[in-house]
């Protein structure tokens, strides 16, 4: 059994760190950087779990296309329980990841998150506080939001729009 030398620790290094650079720093969605986020977790997975608390309901992160059910069941159980929880919906982005959340902190507060992701350094969260009273809306798709119950489209360009 051989010993790495100084050199081929430096080689191994050197290669490592220029493929995290690679990863990290490229401003597009790669597939290195996926699969190191799908490692360590993103932004969005650290803050929600950061406002949420360590003992609080994780009820997922529902990937796109997927089915948001289960998760918005859980997490307006918990929150009829008044538990803090977190769910996390991934939405479909043009040029970067995009994901919705909704989190409910130890002291009982309800805030949405909006998670924009371009790559590893370039993640960016907006975490807005729900009005009060709080209320959960479920959207069409199935995953909840706290702002406004869907506003349906009109049947056509001629249909009365209520909102004006």
């Amino acid at each position: 059994m051989t010993v790495p030398t100084n050199r081929q620790w430096s080689v191994a290094l050197a290669i490592f760190l220029l493929i995290f650079f690679l990863v990290a720093c490229v401003p597009a969605p790669t597939v290195l950087s996926y699969q190191l986020l799908g490692l360590t977790g993103d932004l969005m997975d650290w803050r929600s779990h950061l406002l949420s608390g360590i003992n609080s309901v994780n009820c997922g992160r529902v990937k796109i296309g997927g089915l948001a059910s289960v998760a918005t069941r859980c997490a307006l159980q918990a929150n009829a329980e008044r538990k803090p929880f977190r769910v996390i919906y991934d939405l479909q982005g043009i040029d970067s990841w995009v994901a919705g959340g909704i989190v409910r902190t130890r002291d009982g507060r309800l805030l949405s998150l909006i998670y924009d992701g371009l790559s590893l350094p370039f993640q960016r969260i907006d975490v807005k506080p729900c009005p009060q009273p709080y209320h959960l809306y479920v959207n069409s798709e199935g995953r909840i939001n706290c702002f406004q119950q869907e506003i349906p489209y009109p049947e056509s360009l001629a249909s009365p729009n209520d909102l004006y």
